[in-house]
């Protein structure tokens, strides 16, 4: 039995109908609430943790008693110490009982058991909950105050992974503290004393609209949106023809350009758009619209979620777009709204049948903006020969022409976020692509990527991107110049925020107290019968050889923080765009700026053979720990997105680079003040995840699980797409609580993540098994940082000579092969 895996174990010893009591037991407690009907289990066990005069304590007593029954529980070995598992449920019982005891952080093993997932998936649960963690030594500081809050965006969802009921309040809660109703000088600032003020004026006259007893003649009644639009369509043909955009609608189809199903009820275009396969495309969008017939107070949540969402794929297929027009009619209600990178805001409301005159106006002024007024990118010009821009070098005092890429190689999929955006590049003349140019909006707290590169360059920083120049040109503040803003809005059920407040109504939205309709942590795929198909851990193999880091970090654990002031982050020097707002603070202002790096390279998933990809990741590692000791410099932002694949001309240049420093802090410098930095959920390790200060261990881990992401899904040659059943799809769905559980959940139980690895990889398995080791230790799941510089290299090293030894291994086997094939 010793030799058997968990896999083995729990196929072996199967729950049945183990948990079928505890089932009826939860289902009439639910009854008693009336929420038995509710489809969904998660929303299901929400509601009854927190329900008034519920005995939760004892339901999960139940819970607890009914698991120690299960034949598993008794042969499945214990995570905490020698033993099994059983031992692990009777000494965690005890707690349920303290006072001090979060209910709450049953949910997760609750929500498995009463949507009867697969076995696997519960086992998993109960070792979440019941593995202690590891008494740790305190983390470089654990002062929140240090360490900037994390904020979600909903760019982790991409490609077929674009489930609304995964999407939508990820969204909700991207814009969650972000939105602003009621702004003062709205209209003005947008709709007033423009150059084409004059011929808008003289189509209201030309118009003509009368009001009788307090309603305008021609508008609708009852307004339904087929009436709206036909109204619409004759006063487009009529008063409309002249201007730079028309109206459009795509009553049957979703808009293309996008994995995730959306359509905008109204949207501008370019006069003459087509269709592409009997559909319009995102990228066409200039402004979007929905209609609604009433206001109905139920449907708002709803309803601004959807907008937002049409919001996100206007920013996704335009990626460098300043900001969007968006307006909302709902009866005879007027709500006009502005998307930016820092969130919405809207105008104070009006109704068209007392001021259509407004109304007109507005209908027009969108046909009529200039790219500049409609929020384009007017930086990227265009000529016979493409995209480009017009670039200063550093050092030099002339404008030289970038040719850009038509695609660009990386963008996120969020409103809400840096909006970073890539293009391969090059000078006139020349064939291959040179340089990457990134866009991309830092928060104007932050030190600017441009200055930490230069300083890396100074410092003999090898393994990251060498700067060619960086340029500020525009801000959120002066976007948002001549406006005034009151106090944001926050949605107390958004999920992911990190940050709500309780009892904040949306009393501007009409949303205050209202439940979200689906729960991101509801959409765990059941994986019927899987645990039969788990392979054993495997603890051979080639690049399979034990270090001695975990013995002997594991025997200092009790060692002191380091220096807390070493982990902060230099004020942001101003610039001309930095409009001093004294204590106004009503926004988070980003710098929007462009950088031009070398080498170009490829991202790190466009790897042409696993040894490109090894040897990479290797350099990677190298380049993270050449930042951090030379150029003293914490990158805090490993993602898919930030390492890249270089052709290295000479055995001396790194083949992989790591990139995008705007997250990054300089050591020994202060907080920013930012209020928030987004991150990438998915890559985020489990401590930041739990909101403790960021250290280098932190990216390591972040590094690793990057590594598991482009295995799993990458690894195939035909399908890129992340697998329906992958438990990785756990890592961006839920709150940060959630998420952290999870992980630790796999980290302990690893066998059932390289059990996902394809094919190519299998070879691959020693080595994610030792760097697993190395991070997290072998014993309990370790998951803090050491202060000792000692410690801190035999981490760094211990990875690299993992890389080394399985990169030798593949170049080997490739020898092997080679000779083997001259035979023949």
């Amino acid at each position: 039995m010793a030799d058997l895996s968990d896999s083995d174990i729990i196929a072996s010893n199967p729950i049945e109908d183990g948990l079928d009591a505890f089932c009826r037991l939860f289902k009439s407690t639910c009854t008693g609430l009336d929420i038995s009907e509710l489809q969904d289990a998660s929303k299901q066990v929400a509601l009854l943790i927190v329900a008034p005069g519920i005995d939760v304590k004892s339901l999960i007593l139940d819970l607890i008693i009914a698991l120690q029954g299960l034949p598993a529980a008794r042969i499945l070995p214990s995570k905490n110490a020698s033993g099994v598992l059983l031992d692990d449920i009777v000494r965690f019982a005890p707690n349920v009982i303290s006072k001090d005891f979060d209910d709450k952080s049953v949910v997760p093993l609750l929500e498995q058991v009463i949507k009867h997932a697969s076995d696997w998936d519960i086992w998993n649960a109960v070792f979440a909950l019941v593995t202690k963690p590891r008494a740790t030594p305190p983390t470089v500081f654990d002062q929140s105050i240090l360490g900037t809050p994390i904020k979600s965006t909903s760019s982790s969802q991409q490609g077929g992974e674009q489930f609304h009921s995964d999407i939508d309040p990820r969204i909700l809660g991207e814009v969650n503290g972000c939105v602003y109703n009621d702004t003062k000088g709205f209209y003005e600032k947008y709709f007033e004393k423009k150059s084409w003020s004059s011929t808008a004026e003289q189509i209201v006259r030309d118009a003509k609209p009368q009001i009788i007893e307090g309603r305008w003649t021609d508008y609708p009644n009852p307004p339904s949106q087929d009436a709206f639009l036909e109204w619409l369509w004759r006063f487009q043909s009529t008063f409309l023809l002249s201007g730079r955009g028309t109206y459009y609608s795509s009553p049957s189809l979703p808009l293309s350009g996008s994995d995730c199903r959306r359509k905008p009820d109204l949207f501008l275009a370019a006069p003459g758009t087509t269709k592409n396969d009997g559909r319009y495309n995102w990228r066409e969008v200039r402004v979007i619209g929905e209609l609604k017939q009433s206001d109905i107070s139920g449907k708002r949540l709803k309803e601004f979620r959807d907008f937002c969402g049409h919001a996100r794929e206007v920013f996704t297929s335009q990626p460098t777009r300043l900001f969007l027009h968006g307006f909302v009619i709902r009866g005879s209600m007027v709500e006009l709204w502005a998307f930016d990178r820092s969130g919405p805001y809207s105008c104070e409301k009006f109704d068209l049948n007392k001021d259509p005159d407004r109304f007109i106006k507005v209908i027009i002024g969108y046909t009529m903006m200039s790219d500049e007024e409609l929020g384009l990118n007017t930086y990227i010009k265009e000529d016979i020969y493409g995209k480009y821009i017009m670039f200063r070098a550093e050092g030099k005092t002339k404008e030289e022409k970038l040719c850009l890429e038509e695609e660009p190689i990386a963008f996120q999929h969020a409103i809400v976020c840096r909006g970073t955006t890539c293009y391969r590049a090059k000078r006139v003349g020349t064939k291959s692509w040179e340089f990457v140019v990134k866009f991309s909006w830092r928060s104007d707290k932050r030190q600017a990527e441009g200055e930490l590169l230069r300083l890396a360059k100074e410092r003999g920083v090898w393994g990251v991107a060498q700067l060619f120049g960086y340029q500020d040109l525009d801000s959120i503040a002066n976007l948002r110049q001549g406006l005034q803003f009151g106090k944001p809005r926050w949605f107390p059920s958004a999920a992911g925020t990190g940050n709500k407040k309780s009892g904040s109504k949306s009393a501007g939205l009409g949303i205050g107290g209202i439940t979200l309709e689906s729960s991101s942590s509801g959409q765990k795929r059941k994986r019927g019968g899987e645990a039969t198909r788990r392979s054993k851990r495997s603890r051979s193999g080639n690049s399979r050889r034990r270090t001695d880091i975990t013995s002997r970090v594991t025997a200092e654990q009790g060692g002191g923080a380091e220096d807390a002031s070493k982990y902060g982050v230099e004020e942001a020097k101003t610039t001309s765009l930095m409009h001093p707002r004294g204590n106004d603070e009503s926004f988070d202002n980003r710098i929007f700026c462009c950088l031009v790096v070398s080498p170009p390279g490829r991202a790190i998933q466009e790897f042409k053979s696993v040894l490109e990809f090894l040897e990479a990741c290797r350099d990677v590692i190298k380049g993270h720990k050449s930042l951090y000791q030379e150029g003293k410099i914490l990158h805090r932002d490993v993602s898919v997105n930030n390492l890249i694949i270089a052709d290295a001309e000479s055995g001396e240049d790194p083949r992989g680079i790591l990139i995008d420093l705007d997250l990054a802090k300089e050591l020994g410098s202060g907080p920013s003040g930012a209020r928030h930095r987004t991150g990438t959920m998915e890559f985020m390790a489990i401590e930041v995840l739990k909101r403790k200060a960021h250290t280098y261990r932190h990216d390591l881990e972040s590094f690793f699980y990057v590594f598991l992401w482009v295995i799993i899904r990458y690894g195939r040659k035909a399908d890129k797409k992340l697998p329906e059943t992958s438990r990785l799809r756990h890592w961006y769905a839920g709150s940060y609580e959630d998420i952290a559980d999870m992980k630790q959940g796999h980290m302990s139980v690893f066998e059932d993540i390289t059990a996902e690895f394809p094919p190519m990889f299998e070879d691959v398995k020693g080595l994610a098994e030792e760097l697993r080791d190395i991070l997290f230790g072998t014993g309990r799941l370790f998951t803090g940082t050491y202060k000792k510089p000692e410690d801190r290299d035999r981490m760094y090293d211990s990875m690299i000579n993992a890389f080394e030894r399985t990169i030798k291994a593949h170049q080997e086997m490739r020898k092997d092969a080679g000779s083997l094939a001259g035979t023949f």
